[in-house]
């Protein structure tokens, strides 16, 4: 069976990466997408080794660009869709949906940011599974919920394998830095005053502590540079150096679960209200601040081994005992899909 991949946002690689692969091996046809945008088209290269992927559409900076490009990009995938017979497209964000709806394509769409009405709604509208986690609100025919986080797709302990020998390129030692991830604010979502990263980095070198920086924004590299070790995207070994770190530092709100969910403590920047976050939030193990002097605050009660302890022993019982492997249950709604298809 046909079936298409669509990335539209960095974070997509890794949520379906393994689902790709799976389905590949069982002798599906998988074909992979993605809406061009910063580094999206590097990173699925560098995670889908073999797979060939291809550019549709262009994410823009403007609102008026951003309006715009929706009906070219739908028409591109329409001409594409249809040239390769495709069955199924699995997405996390609706952005090819007219012509899937056109072609009468299954849809499978993974949703966890209701704070993002316009792809929630669509997917209510449009997805024949809208996949999502059991903390997202409403209900409806096509709704499916399960336990857990989008980002135990590839988090969970089926597939993350520590290994402390990935520090060895970065002269650091586990504990003995803080992971910083600056994104930058060209996204509808993070359109808002940011925290002062200059003063961030500042109060960290006073504290002797060694800083790995990811920041989207290269213009601004140079600022850094003589404090901070700059990764290079796409990242070899990324989650290892968030496993890892003492705590984390992000602006960017999939890293900052990311963090939370292989326990480490994370101080959220972003300024968003999700209902994804407020999980965390709630369990004492990301902080949400914005205000420089308690960001200072929050670093220094992190400093203390005991906090770390607890919120990484508080996070391995919870994601090993409650929470649901994402990728597993991706895959079963992509099964049903096909015997739909077939029935």
């Amino acid at each position: 069976m046909n079936i298409l991949f669509d990335l539209v946002h960095p974070a997509d690689v890794n949520l379906f990466k393994n689902a790709i692969t799976i389905l590949a091996q069982r002798g599906d046809k998988v074909f992979v997408a993605y809406r061009e945008r910063g580094i999206l088209e590097k990173i699925a290269k560098s995670e889908l080794p073999g797979f060939d992927v291809i550019r549709l559409g262009k994410h823009k900076k403007s609102l008026a660009g951003k309006i715009f490009s929706v009906p070219f990009r739908e028409f591109q995938c329409f001409n594409y869709f249809r040239k390769n017979k495709i069955d199924i497209v699995v997405c996390q964000g609706l952005t090819c949906g007219i012509a899937c709806k056109l072609l009468s394509i299954k849809i499978l769409h993974y949703d966890d940011d209701s704070e993002y009405k316009l792809t929630f709604y669509l997917g209510k509208l449009l997805a024949n599974i809208d996949l999502m986690p059991d903390f997202m609100p409403g209900n409806g025919r096509n709704i499916v919920k399960h336990k857990g986080f989008k980002e135990l797709a590839y988090l969970h302990p089926t597939y993350f394998k520590p290994n402390v020998r990935s520090l060895a390129d970065y002269n650091v030692n586990p504990s003995g830095y803080v992971f910083i991830r600056e994104i930058s604010n060209v996204s509808v979502n993070y359109q808002h005053p940011r925290v002062d990263l200059n003063a961030i980095v500042d109060y960290l070198v006073s504290r002797n502590l060694k800083i790995i920086l990811s920041i989207e924004n290269k213009a601004e590299v140079d600022k850094y540079a003589d404090r901070c070790i700059i990764l290079k995207e796409p990242v070899p070994n990324l989650h290892m150096l968030i496993y890892y770190a003492k705590f984390v530092i992000s602006s960017g709100d999939t890293m900052a679960r990311e963090a939370c969910l292989m326990g480490v403590p994370c101080i959220y920047t972003g300024g968003r209200e999700m209902l994804a976050n407020t999980q965390f939030t709630n369990l004492d193990v990301m902080y949400k601040i914005e205000d420089i002097s308690e960001i200072h605050s929050k670093i220094d009660f992190l400093l203390d081994p005991a906090n770390t302890d607890r919120i990484r022993n508080q996070m391995n019982e919870l994601v090993t005992t409650r929470f649901d492997d994402t990728n597993k249950v991706i895959l079963e709604q992509v099964y049903k899909l096909q015997k739909s298809i077939k029935s």
